[in-house]
């Protein structure tokens, strides 16, 4: 398993804008002159790197044509000396989530926060967690084919508790868990159906995946509708001693151009996940490279491995013969989670993780936060920002007062990129987004409440999350990601 610490920033280049902003228009395509570039970082999606220099000056070409010029004097240079250490990321490109000392004790912590039966967990979600093809056939042994060795022990220890009449937590019909529910319909009632889950079978951990069915809301409003109902089921999970194991949603391709929007969803996961400090299962990605991305022939379920009179089912066909099917490597990676947080949790074993990747930056004009690649996405909170110096904007964002704390992240692209960035806040939290081309207000030149996109030429911007007016600070969540 890869792992990584990006390198020290030392200096940070700032880019001058020229043209539109951020409105989708690409004859007003960003251009910027970037000088020193972003440190470096060995993960394989980062967009950081040098830019080029003639004789002391810098240049980058629009989509129009015109090549922008600036001389030395113009480049503004932030020098941090020794960088600061803000915390571990989970990286984009590993199926499992990092799960270091430092994810351990916020496990150990959850776990303190109520008696459960360490050898039960529950299913939370819509119509692939509520499928019989998702575990059940890991209750009846004879159906399991090729499992690897190492996993056995994870399932003979969750098929050794009850979680019900006649049932252990793979074969249990989940209260929590119905075809066609978004997590509306898993918070909806008094008591919800995860309350009453979590009160018949008081499970220690819950497995997670939600957002196929709020997919299907229309944008912008469904993923952050999505965002703070997948919030409140994790932290009632948390609250009573339960440790989310929380899932990326695999690729939709019905109805046709809905795929698009699944990687914001799966972004806001990831920061959420990172942020709380529990598992996460990228389902997307172990999917990604399967036929058809592991879909059912309508574009929404998954695909399942067959037995041999090629009709019925076979799931729980863990190797070869299943290799190419979505609920199979449901399966497998879903067993792989349990069976690397089940000792941390329950038998008080070293975390299988000794490092993770780690961003840079305190999150201030002299030193923001590195975005070491793209996509990104992190979660944090305005009250715990060292940063207040940004109150009100001018440039193409001379609107609202932004008085309250903020956290500054620099992006740099090294080719024409089209973004899209998105925050997330709840409750009294009010915090705004600001694109800005140098470590000053005056350069604003994009504003956004929740949601901004286009394309940026080469260089380095900087995205402000700051707290509006008198707002309360609090937590949000922040993506970043391309778009073609």
């Amino acid at each position: 398993m890869t792992r990584w610490i990006i390198g020290p920033v030392a200096a940070l280049a700032v880019g001058c804008a020229q043209g539109a902003p951020l409105d989708g228009d690409t004859s007003g395509t960003l251009g910027t002159t970037a000088t020193t570039a972003m440190p470096t970082s060995t993960d394989p999606t980062t967009t950081t790197g040098p830019t080029t220099e003639t004789g002391g000056t810098t240049t980058t070409s629009t989509t129009d044509g015109e090549t922008l010029t600036s001389e030395p004097g113009d480049t503004e240079t932030t020098t941090t000396g020794e960088p600061t250490v803000l915390g571990e990321y989970y990286p984009f490109d590993e199926v499992h989530s990092p799960i270091t000392a430092e994810v351990a004790a916020s496990l150990t912590a959850i776990k303190a926060n109520g008696m459960k039966n360490d050898g039960v967990f529950a299913k939370v979600g819509g119509s692939s967690t509520a499928s019989t093809n998702f575990l059940h056939c890991l209750a009846d042994a004879m159906q399991v084919m090729e499992l690897p060795a190492e996993l056995q022990p994870t399932v003979d220890y969750f098929n050794a508790t009850a979680a019900g009449m006649g049932t252990t937590s793979f074969s249990r019909v989940s209260l929590a868990a119905m075809a066609g529910w978004s997590g509306v319909d898993v918070l909806t009632g008094m008591p919800s159906p995860l309350v009453n889950e979590v009160t018949e079978i008081s499970p220690r951990f819950a497995l997670v995946l939600l957002g196929t069915a709020e997919l299907e809301v229309p944008p912008p409003d469904g993923v952050f509708t999505f965002a703070d109902n997948l919030t409140l089921v994790v932290d009632t999970l948390i609250a009573g001693g339960t440790i989310p194991i929380l899932s990326t949603m695999p690729t939709r391709t019905m109805p046709a151009g809905i795929e698009a929007y699944v990687a914001r969803y799966n972004a806001f996961v990831r920061a959420l996940a990172q942020g709380r400090k529990i598992p996460l299962i990228d389902l997307n990605l172990e999917l990604s490279g399967l036929p058809g991305f592991g879909l059912a022939a309508d574009g929404i379920d998954l695909s399942v491995a067959l037995a041999g009179d090629m009709v019925t089912p076979a799931p729980c066909a863990l190797g070869f013969s299943g290799s190419t099917s979505g609920y199979n490597r449901r399966n497998l990676v879903t067993l792989e989670s349990l069976a690397r947080v089940k000792p941390v949790v329950v038998d008080g074993a070293a975390p299988p993780d000794a490092t993770a990747p780690t961003l840079l930056g305190a999150g201030t004009l002299a030193e923001p936060i590195a975005i070491p690649g793209l996509p990104f996405a992190d979660m944090r909170s305005t009250a715990d920002s060292p940063s207040d110096e940004l109150d009100t904007y001018a440039g193409a964002c001379m609107t609202e007062g932004e008085d309250g704390p903020e956290y500054v992240y620099a992006l740099t692209i090294t080719e024409a990129t089209s973004i899209r960035a998105l925050v997330f806040d709840q409750g009294d939290v009010d915090v705004d987004l600001h694109l800005l081309t140098l470590t000053d207000a005056g350069t604003c030149v994009k504003r956004a409440d929740r949601e901004l996109e286009g394309p940026l030429q080469p260089g380095t911007y900087f995205l402000v999350v700051d707290t509006l007016g008198t707002a309360t600070p609090g937590e949000f969540a922040f993506v970043v990601l391309p778009e073609a």
